[in-house]
């Protein structure tokens, strides 16, 4: 393994807390905490505190539990991202405005919840550069210190409180807006709702975001951040296709949350709703659907989870019927066989795609190349990568355009906690350079498996989230990686268009 793919691994697995777990909040009354006079919360403030550290600093944060927790309960939880008058380090300023509210008996009682809010250090930002103007770094790029920060912070969350994982909810304000914005772009499948408050993001990203229920809210007065950095985002969402809530507040300046937080605000909508995959998944097939040709001719190429996915409800199915309701002529071609390695496809790729008159190929391969080393029947590295470069060369000869999956999971148990993990991080990282060296859109499985599980697995279970066995899809999986798909095959399929 390289040195960037090991502190890759690395940096991909757990982040241990340094402070009294969430548990003991649950489990214990929580202490009175001091605060500063400068700061509005009350001096007996049911704030837990901790922090989690990054790269070798150390963050704080504060938690706000539910009044009462219920045994067999779980309840929602919001991620709190402050503006940038509340930086430091002193794990109180950022207890101001949303939390402080929260805070409140009556919220308490009314909008039972966790409110975790992280808080930023002193000169920097939650996002790397000023995304309100579209000048800060594009999510593509990695997050910011202390944005890792705030996902360490959400995933020890997760995994020690009794949270609902359909109902985890993001807001901020200023440039806590913007950290709204950068956060819900990356990682859009995690969260039910976001509500960025005076913010501008990059509307670039804006794909990422539909499906995704937005409420923006901006002062139409606001001189510290121009209203059109909210504006931006929200033209550029709804020319995606997205739908969301944007409310321009006539004669309010850069104190919009006021009214966002307040009694005719955004709370109600927001604990309202409930995370969607399935409309999700709508979107995204139906984008992958409109982008192809009326005889577009699609075939998937892979092993056995590519083989189960053409029966009734797997992922080539939800596509195929996707693409039927938008394109009669068309036709999808299943090339999925039960044990398939790349030396495997090699021998049947001209046959079953390239004699089928395929036009798009969707390639995911990996998983046994990997998974049969453990009985000496796997395949050594190089030849894996000679394979996949002789592959994807003889498709793009024959004029099909080319989707590479990565290898995925085998096992859904934390980075680091399966067997094979290290040898799914080298494998992945070959198919990720010989995709980008030979010209094929990427789909990067693995990342995307691990980056969910890291939230909706937050007991390490090593099957049952997305597979029925860690490495077999269920009905969730085929879901997952029906949506994944589709933006992929769309990614390939507009840019064959350009």
């Amino acid at each position: 393994m390289s040195r960037n793919e090991h502190e890759e691994l690395n940096a991909m697995i757990r982040i241990p807390l340094s402070a009294p777990t969430f548990l003991a909040a649950l489990v214990l009354a929580l202490p009175a905490l001091p605060y500063e006079a400068t700061t509005r919360v009350p001096q007996d403030s049911p704030f837990d505190s901790g922090r989690v550290e990054v790269d070798g600093t150390s963050y704080p944060y504060r938690l706000l539990s539910p009044a009462k927790v219920e045994e067999g309960q779980r309840y929602p939880l919001v991620l709190f991202l402050h503006g940038a008058g509340e930086r430091g380090d002193d794990n109180r300023a950022q207890l101001r405005h949303f939390p402080e509210r929260m805070a409140t008996a009556a919220y308490r009682e009314r909008l039972p919840c966790f409110v975790l809010a992280p808080q930023c250090p002193a000169g920097s930002r939650w996002v790397a550069g000023r995304t309100q103007l579209g000048t800060g770094a594009p999510v593509d790029t990695p997050p910011a210190p202390p944005m890792r920060a705030a996902i360490a912070a959400l995933r020890e969350a997760l995994t020690a409180l009794p949270v609902d994982p359909d109902r985890i909810y993001l807001t901020g304000l200023s440039m806590g807006g913007e950290g709204a914005w950068d956060l819900a772009s990356r990682h859009s499948d995690w969260f039910a709702a976001a509500v960025p408050i005076c913010g501008g993001g990059d509307p670039g990203a804006a794909e990422r975001l539909v499906g995704l229920p937005l409420s923006v809210w901006h002062g139409a007065a606001d001189r510290v951040v121009e209203p059109d950095c909210s504006r931006r985002m929200v033209k550029a969402v709804e020319a995606a296709g997205g739908k969301l809530r944007y409310h321009e507040l006539e004669g309010v300046g850069h104190n919009s949350w006021v009214t966002a937080y307040g009694p005719d605000g955004c709370l109600d909508w927001l604990f309202a709703q409930r995370r969607d995959p399935a409309a999700r998944l709508a979107f995204a097939a139906e984008r992958f659907a409109a982008a192809c040709a009326p005889e577009e001719r699609v075939a998937f190429l892979g092993d056995s989870i590519t083989q189960a996915g053409n029966n009734q409800g797997g992922y080539v199915d939800l596509l195929r019927q996707a693409l039927a309701a938008r394109h009669a002529e068309a036709a999808v071609i299943p090339a999925g066989i039960s044990g398939h390695k790349v030396p495997d496809l090699l021998r049947r790729y001209e046959e079953q795609v390239i004699g089928a008159k395929a036009s798009l190929v969707f390639v995911y391969i990996g998983i046994n190349d990997v998974w049969h080393s453990q009985s000496g029947r796997g395949t050594p590295i190089d030849e894996y990568e000679a394979g996949l470069r002789e592959l994807l060369r003889g498709l793009r000869t024959s004029g099909a355009t080319v989707v590479l999956a990565t290898p995925s999971v085998i096992g859904e148990r934390p980075l680091g906690e399966n067997p094979l993990d290290e040898m799914l991080v080298d494998f992945a990282a070959v198919s990720r350079r010989v995709a980008e060296e030979e010209g094929a859109t990427l789909c990067d499985l693995r990342r995307a498996f691990l980056d969910h599980l890291s939230v909706f697995n937050p007991e390490g279970l090593e099957r049952g989230v997305l597979t029925r066995d860690g490495v077999h899809l269920n009905a969730a999986g085929n879901a997952f990686l029906a949506t994944w798909a589709a933006r992929a095959l769309s990614e390939a399929l507009e840019g064959r268009q350009r």
